[in-house]
Formats: structure tokens, C-alpha cells, sequence
């Protein structure tokens, strides 16, 4: 049973305006509009849809019964549809969040294999410095000023304290600073200062590479420090940060010592 056509032609037989019926029945004219289109959605509730019907169909002489049980079955298949439309929506959410798990899952594999090359890295170069310092504090030798160097072994040798120069501040100092980016996988975006100008501004991908050589200061921004290793003075760093993060960092020139000035 279509109730709204039942409803509206009951009520143009008898010949009926909307004024009338609202003036009759008391219901207002925009309900009386809802209940002939079957708009239940626009009346203040379902009590007062079934009231409403119930009194309209009585005022024109339609079968109450008929009508109140076609709209108690089309409010069973509505809340039939809104279940469904329902569980349809919990459905996608938890396939989203499925999909939202797995994705984290595998951005932490390299995120993880990326931190322990970076502690790796680190342990290598703290080595290579510790062992470095010990090779050169035995080897080194001024090729160009053997009386020099003779001098201050005499000087050594004469010294009350029993203390020896330290010769490996004589070597020659880098000149200025130097910092080369590599971009071991995906891709990131990278900013560089040198000595407060520009220097480049971009991204870079995976097997892409810069350097920078300043004469007092390097200053980096890095969009995803995770994937770009960093070396200052052909020294390797690591990566300055976990996969994603944005992180800056300046490295600055060493002061420069003039050979001979150490006291």
C-alpha cells in the first residue's frame, strides 16, 4: 500500500484544500504535505508520525489499520537499510585501520635497519678517530725542517716536567667546512645555507647526492632525516634523525691554528 497517494487522493475525492484539513484536524499544513509525500523524516518524531496518521486516515475515511501497517513495514525496512549502511561503515573503517597498520609495519622495517647503519656508522669513525690519534702521535715527522724538529726533541729531552709536545696540533688544520648529503633511499627535501647565502633548495632522491664547502658555517634543514646520511669534512655522521622528521643542524669551520703558535 502506497500510503501518501492513498492519503492524497482520499482527500481530493472529498474535494479537501490543505487549509482544510489543517483547520480540521489540527495538523499543520508542512506535516500534512509530509504524510501525503511520505517524508516521515520531516515530522518531530515516529510517535507523532503514527498519531498523525492515525488521525488523518480516520478524518478521511482510509482503512487505519491498512495504512498503520504499511508504515510500521516501512519503518522495519528503513532501520533494515540503516543497519546495513551501518555495519557497511564499521566495515570500511576497520579495513582502513588494517590497511593503516600494515603501512606503519613496513615503514618500521627501514626505519629501524636505517638506525642501526647509523649507529654502525657512528662506531666506525668514533674507531677510526681513537685509533688515529694514536697512529699519528707516533708517526708524524716534519719532512721540511729537520733542525726544527731536532730542536724541540732537545727541548723534550730537557724539560723538568718530563712532558712532550703534543705534535698532532701542528699538523695543518682544515681550511673551512665541508658537508657532503647522501640519499640512501626514497626521497627528501633539503635546504643549505653557506656562510648565510643560499646554496641549494630542493629535493632529492634516492642515489642522489650535494656538497657544500663554506668558509664559516654550513647550515642544514632536512625534510626526512632519516634517509640522508651526513658527512661533515669527509667524516661520516649517519642520519641526523629517524625517517620522516624534519631536522636542521649548522656546522661550523674549526678555528684555524697557525703552526709554530701553540704554546
Amino acid at each position: 500500500m502506497e500510503i501518501g497517494n492513498s492519503l492524497k487522493e482520499a482527500r481530493l475525492a472529498k474535494g479537501l484544500t490543505l487549509e482544510d484539513v489543517e483547520e480540521e484536524t489540527k495538523i499543520r499544513k508542512k506535516y500534512i504535505v509530509a504524510l501525503e509525500m511520505e517524508r516521515f523524516d520531516v515530522l518531530p518524531g515516529p510517535i507523532y508520525a503514527k498519531a498523525f496518521l492515525k488521525n488523518y486516515a480516520k478524518y478521511l475515511n482510509v482503512n487505519v489499520l491498512e495504512v498503520m501497517d504499511a508504515f510500521k513495514q516501512k519503518q522495519e525496512e528503513q532501520a533494515a537499510l540503516e543497519e546495513l549502511s551501518q555495519q557497511q561503515e564499521e566495515k570500511e573503517i576497520v579495513t582502513q585501520k588494517i590497511s593503516g597498520s600494515r603501512d606503519a609495519g613496513s615503514k618500521g622495517l627501514p626505519h629501524r635497519h636505517y638506525t642501526l647503519l647509523a649507529l654502525l656508522a657512528v662506531v666506525v669513525v668514533a674507531s677510526l678517530v681513537f685509533f688515529g690519534r694514536g697512529f699519528w702521535s707516533n708517526n708524524v715527522a716534519v719532512h721540511d725542517g729537520g733542525q726544527q724538529a731536532q730542536e724541540q726533541v732537545n727541548t723534550g729531552d730537557n724539560n723538568n716536567d718530563g712532558q712532550q709536545e703534543q705534535t698532532p696540533d701542528e699538523v695543518t688544520p682544515i681550511s673551512g667546512i665541508k658537508v657532503d648529503l647522501r640519499v640512501i633511499s626514497d626521497r627528501s627535501w633539503v635546504l643549505a645555507l653557506v656562510d648565510g647565502d643560499e646554496a641549494f633548495q630542493g629535493e632529492l632522491a634516492a642515489g642522489e647526492s650535494r656538497s657544500f664547502t663554506g668558509t664559516e658555517n654550513i647550515y642544514i634543514r632536512l625534510g626526512n632525516a632519516g634517509v640522508v646520511e651526513v658527512l661533515e669534512n669527509d667524516q661520516s655522521l649517519g642520519f641526523l634523525g629517524n625517517w620522516g622528521a624534519v631536522v636542521e643542524k649548522e656546522f661550523k669551520a674549526p678555528p684555524q691554528v697557525q703552526p709554530g703558535n701553540t704554546p
